[in-house]
């Protein structure tokens, strides 16, 4: 997997685009990191903490030990958060880890995700270096680092998935193990099966989403009673993603307003499909490894777009779209359209990623409003002009799904299963 062009022009060694990469994350994140007036002004300090999503992790763990229900208030935790993932996440005290360890476990998290950023990403023209570089130094990615949020651990797994998946049997076995873990860390990577809808030839396809199907449905019938115990929280701040957002801002909420976004999506995405408004993502001639590490993050992007409101940390799987998007964006042999529409992609992919994090730098520091309900106000502005966008984003990429799907069903009738 790479961000690649289709003939990367030569440059010198100190001077290459996966060094000028390597250049711009060591200044944003030093930056980041040596600067607390920056994240404050980035509205991502978390009150000056560190890692404060490990530590909810580690005090559920903790809480257990305890004697405690960690599905409750967490009087073990700063933020008294109930526990909202599985009880796999317990283990951690069985390794003899505790809250003391914080800094070591969010550490660990943080680095498992800079080790899966260049097997994701290597970028081969300065223009790619530059684009994927603003992705992954985008506010929702600096939020997950501060953080420690575990989107980093399943983010690192699925990075790995992808790379050790194919069409021959043991990497079929291998991704859907590593599909297991992540799924029972977390719930959501369940959907991460769609990358075997572009496993060729058919009949390996419908192997490897069998078995993929198999492993995640039989995880989330193991973890079912955590998920029904899990709370998860609708965030009511800046830095959030979802479709429900724009449904709350009007009054609407409940299972109403979750099937009025799934349907709106569904709708719009089939007549992004339907006209032809794709990238190609289907080609059997383009990288494999790109196309499927596409479809992962597509597809989690958007059953979490649909699925509620999350933190904008959850934007991290937008890195997963930056090879073959830049691919389809650069490449001059793609048809016009096709070019098109990647590079508009590219274009609210950035938008969405960045809005957020530069209203509040210029709320913080030029606009200094004298109240909350100034700010309140500002952000009511924000999300009306950044809730069109995202939704912008959502749709296209529910329309590029169908029309994978779509090629896969095609693919696999022309293979035998219609005669």
């Amino acid at each position: 997997m790479s961000t690649a062009d289709v003939s990367p022009p030569r440059s010198s060694r100190l001077l290459s685009p996966p060094a000028v990469f390597l250049v711009l994350l060591l200044a944003g994140y030093s930056a980041f990191a040596l600067l607390p007036e920056l994240r404050v002004q980035l509205g991502i300090s978390a009150g000056g903490r560190w890692f404060i999503d490990s530590y909810a992790v580690l005090a559920a763990s903790d809480a257990v030990r305890a004697g405690l229900d960690p599905f409750q208030l967490n009087p073990l935790d700063p933020f008294q958060r109930p526990h909202s993932y599985s009880s796999w996440w317990f283990r951690l005290g069985d390794l003899g880890l505790t809250r003391e360890d914080n800094f070591l476990v969010g550490g660990t998290w943080v680095l498992l995700f800079f080790a899966a950023v260049p097997v994701l990403l290597r970028p081969r023209t300065h223009g790619a270096a530059l684009w994927t570089a603003l992705v992954v130094l985008s506010p929702p990615v600096l939020l997950a680092v501060n953080r420690a949020n575990n989107d980093l651990v399943v983010f690192a797994l699925l990075v790995v998935g992808l790379w050790v998946s194919g069409p021959a049997a043991w990497r079929q076995a291998l991704f859907a193990a590593i599909l297991v873990v992540a799924t029972g860390l977390k719930f959501y990577p369940v959907v991460a099966v769609s990358a075997c809808l572009l496993v060729r030839p058919p009949r390996r396809m419908l192997v490897a989403g069998g078995l993929a199907v198999l492993a995640g449905g039989l995880t989330i019938a193991s973890v079912w009673g955590d998920l029904q115990r899990a709370v998860i929280p609708w965030p009511n701040h800046i830095h959030t993603i979802g479709a429900a957002i724009i449904f709350r801002d009007l009054g609407w909420t409940g299972q109403g307003a979750l099937l009025a976004g799934l349907g709106l999506v569904s709708l719009l995405g089939a007549v992004c499909a339907g006209r032809g408004w794709a990238t190609g993502l289907a080609e059997e001639s383009a990288p494999a490894g790109e196309r499927r590490a596409f479809m992962v993050g597509a597809t989690v992007l958007v059953v979490c777009f649909l699925a509620g409101i999350s933190h904008a940390y959850r934007l991290i799987f937008a890195l997963m779209l930056v090879p073959w998007l830049w691919r389809r964006a650069a490449a001059a042999n793609p048809a016009a359209r096709e070019r098109g529409m990647a590079r508009l992609m590219a274009g609210l992919l950035l938008t969405t990623l960045w809005f957020d994090g530069l209203l509040c730098l210029l709320v913080n520091t030029v606009l200094h409003p004298d109240s909350s309900a100034a700010v309140a106000q500002w952000e009511s502005l924000g999300r009306a002009i950044s809730q069109p966008v995202s939704w912008a984003v959502m749709v296209l990429l529910a329309g590029w799904l169908l029309d994978a799907a779509v090629a896969a069903g095609t693919a696999w009738w022309k293979g035998g299963a219609g005669r």
